[in-house]
């Protein structure tokens, strides 16, 4: 989408640097996902507390994909 701001060429110019973006788009575009990734980190911190974990179903799930893994290599493996 095409959209038109004005925006401080000193601020900008910062961006560049630090996301080493080759384009203003470029730059503007890593800020924008960057601040959008921090409101949904923010949003989930919020949550922390309110939601029940199982370990044991997690523990017991990770060891099925790491079975899973071990599984599909030996599979390429053999071809």
């Amino acid at each position: 989408m095409r959209t038109t701001v004005t925006l401080d060429e000193n601020l900008v110019g910062e961006l560049l640097s630090f996301t080493h973006a080759k384009t203003k788009t470029g730059a503007v575009t890593l800020a924008v996902k960057e601040q959008i990734r921090r409101s949904k980190l923010k949003k989930l911190a919020g949550l922390l507390g309110t939601v029940d974990v199982d370990e044991k179903a997690i523990n017991e799930s990770n060891e099925a994909d790491m079975r899973r893994a071990q599984w599909l290599e030996e599979i390429g493996n053999d071809r």
